[in-house]
């Protein structure tokens, strides 16, 4: 009557530890048929149909353990405990999960049948493709694969992209977000996703000196991105400093990685084009004039407001300017000698004014795939001190389209009444033939340096042309390499190309454009394949490579 706590509490779990017992006979009764009945359909069955016994076998096993499961345990009635003693907790009773075993016995008969299953005879990579087939549907069963549903995207490609190289600093995000703001909702073609020209502001992934961004910066880019969609993020580094204008330049490293990407990106784009970001684009009336003017044309194009220039490749940098072949010519027998190796310059040459010019996809992608252009880009970004390439992004693409192997290639001029610096936005010692107010001509106006300068400039676009305004196409002031060769008799002296138009030098020394040599490139080959080696070396240093040296070249081929 008088128990001690412990022995009252012991008496109180025995029901509940007889009834784990009960079910765990019930579970192990259960196995242990299946087991059997397995064995000896395995001994009788022959291999072809031994699929369908082990499918029927494993639905016997899940019934078994299911029954198992099933079983009813009356729950043990709590024994009265007398005051004050305390009881233990009473063992809740199981609760049906529907006739579904626990997942300890399907655990079990699952690892049964997959020991079961029949290995290939002779090695899975033996079996021919329609057999493996088989042997995944016979054991595992056919696996459906669902459809690939593929992400909503444009069905036909720009017209157009306009790139904008920007840096990375807060200003410059801020004049990102300007663009979109006010030039972005301007013109219906532009930066919609039925419109026919995109924008894409293009930023290095990497700093001058060639490191990532901090995680700040790549935060803020993501965000950026996923917000937006036009950032262009190229493998090539941010701007340094001009050490003689202390603008931030390096923008043709940039846009050279910006050309690599877009031919794949926008493969059906019939027209790229690079502006400054304080440019202010009619985008409406752009594409009409490009679309009547240039989009029949075959072949390559070049277009802008060209200048005229000399480059030495020693040196990495543009020299002797001028604003047209002749006055060039004359620039560049005082200028380029100053260069440590300006006596090889090459030119002169036309190149479009860096504000705002642009190519036809044929271009651009010769240009992103030249080996030529290739070497000079990596030889160029190679020296650090001091710093080059940061002169003459723009004289640097005109080179490349002079070298490039379409003869009649030139880029054609539009006239700085049509592309232009804004009037309001220079001194008055800056403004001369670049520079022009916004009127029924304009196309392009460049200089803006605030909100306000771009409102204004939106406002005199506004009023000054109107629906057949934009819908007039802007003649070329310089069409083509014939119209350019034949306008002055001395052109062709100073203008190597114009040999390509029929023209002949009066005098002077063969008139052709010498065109640099690549690198030259070593090809190599494992000469000793019997012999394995734990390193790749040349078979000077132990290894078994040899390599082969092209036929080495001066600077010009």
């Amino acid at each position: 009557l008088h128990q001690p706590p412990v022995a009252r509490a012991e008496f109180v779990l025995l029901p509940s530890v007889v009834a784990a017992i009960m079910r765990a006979s019930h579970i192990v009764t259960a196995l242990a048929t299946f087991c059997l009945t397995r064995l000896i359909d395995h001994l009788a069955t022959p291999p072809a149909g031994r699929h369908d016994a082990q499918s029927r076998h494993l639905a016997e096993a899940r019934v078994s353990a299911s029954a198992a499961a099933s079983v009813k345990t009356p729950c043990p009635v709590p024994t009265p405990c007398p005051a004050p003693t305390p009881c233990p907790v009473p063992t809740p009773c199981p609760v049906s999960n529907g006739g579904s075993p626990p997942p300890s016995v399907l655990s079990t008969v699952r690892g049964q049948v997959r020991a079961a299953r029949e290995k290939p005879a002779n090695g899975w990579k033996t079996l021919p493709e329609a057999e493996k087939r088989a042997y995944i549907e016979q054991n595992y069963g056919t696996v459906s694969t669902p459809a690939y549903a593929r992400p909503a995207r444009r069905r036909e490609g720009w017209f157009a992209v306009i790139g904008f190289p920007v840096g990375i600093n807060e200003a410059n995000r801020q004049r990102r977000a300007l663009l979109r703001e006010l030039w972005y909702p301007e013109y219906p073609n532009l930066a919609h996703e039925s419109g026919s020209v995109r924008a894409e502001f293009i930023i290095g992934l990497l700093t001058y000196q060639g490191e990532g961004h901090d995680d700040s910066l790549v935060e803020q880019l993501h965000e950026e991105q996923m917000a937006h969609g036009d950032l262009a993020l190229v493998n090539a580094r941010e701007a340094t400093k001009d050490p003689y204008r202390g603008d931030p330049k390096c923008t043709g490293e940039k846009i050279l990685a910006w050309f690599q990407q877009v031919v794949v990106l926008h493969r059906t784009t019939r027209f790229f084009l690079k502006a400054d970001w304080d440019t202010w684009i009619h985008t409406t009336r752009l594409e009409h004039t490009l679309r009547t003017l240039l989009a029949t044309r075959q072949g390559p194009l070049y277009f802008g407001n060209t200048l005229w220039c000399s480059y030495s490749l020693r040196n990495f940098q543009p020299c002797g300017y001028g604003f047209g072949p002749l006055q060039a010519a004359g620039a560049k027998k005082v200028e380029c000698p100053l260069l440590p190796g300006g006596g090889d310059a090459v030119g002169p040459y036309p190149y479009a004014a860096g504000l705002f010019w642009g190519m036809s996809y044929d271009l651009v992608k010769w240009i992103a795939g030249s080996r030529l252009v290739y070497d000079f880009w990596h030889n160029a970004s190679a020296r650090f001190e001091p710093p080059y390439w940061v002169k003459g992004e723009d004289s640097a693409f005109g080179f490349f389209a002079h070298i490039a192997p379409f003869p009649e290639l030139t880029p054609l001029h539009w006239g700085w009444d049509i592309v232009h610096d804004g009037w309001e936005f220079r001194d008055d010692a800056e403004r001369g033939l670049c520079t022009s107010s916004v009127s029924a001509k304009s196309l392009v106006v460049h200089s803006m340096h605030s909100r306000m300068d771009f409102e204004l400039v939106r406002a005199q676009f506004r009023e000054r042309c109107n629906a057949t305004c934009e819908q007039t196409a802007l003649p070329f002031a310089v069409d083509g390499l014939r119209d350019l060769c034949g306008r002055n008799g001395n052109i062709p002296k100073a203008y190597a190309k114009c040999a390509n138009a029929g023209h002949k030098a009066i005098d002077g020394p063969p008139n052709d454009v010498r065109v640099p040599a690549s690198r030259p490139r070593r090809t190599c080959n494992n000469k000793v394949r019997e012999k394995n080696v734990p390193f790749i070396a040349s078979r000077e240093e132990g290894g078994t490579i040899e390599c082969v040296a092209e036929q080495a070249k001066s600077i010009f081929a």
